[in-house]
């Protein structure tokens, strides 16, 4: 016989649901301005995914840096160190990742060298 995982709701939880369930989508969406963890709230599946995932970024930088956790002074991307980078609003944040990704497709880094005579005059960028 399997036996189903019976989740205890708190009475408190339960009133706030029904409390929730009367509010407008326009009251609902200034809820959430007051509360942005509410936005934030993820499936027990998604939090296991995130949780999955950051254990395997924090042994991938473990490796990188020979077992030595970074500061949040250290220097995280960018020219930025990690206490810069997170104070960051979110959308700055994606801004950054989106240019960054941007120039890995098109960016300067992909320039062909070329050898130039010696005395060559070589305009300045």
């Amino acid at each position: 016989m399997i036996m189903a995982k019976v989740m205890t709701i708190p009475p408190h939880v339960r009133r706030l649901a029904q409390v929730l369930r009367r509010l407008t989508p326009k009251e609902m969406s200034q809820l959430v301005q007051l509360v942005p963890e509410l936005e934030r709230a993820r499936s027990p599946e998604v939090l296991e995914e995130e949780r999955e995932a950051m254990a395997y970024f924090r042994r991938a930088a473990l490796e990188l840096t020979g077992g030595k956790l970074p500061s949040r002074q250290d220097e995280f991307i960018e020219g930025l160190t990690y206490e810069a980078y997170f104070a960051l609003p979110e959308g700055e944040q994606d801004a950054l990742w989106e240019r960054i990704f941007a120039e890995r497709e098109t960016g300067p880094h992909d320039l062909e060298e070329h050898n130039a005579r010696p005395g060559a005059r070589v305009a300045a960028g």
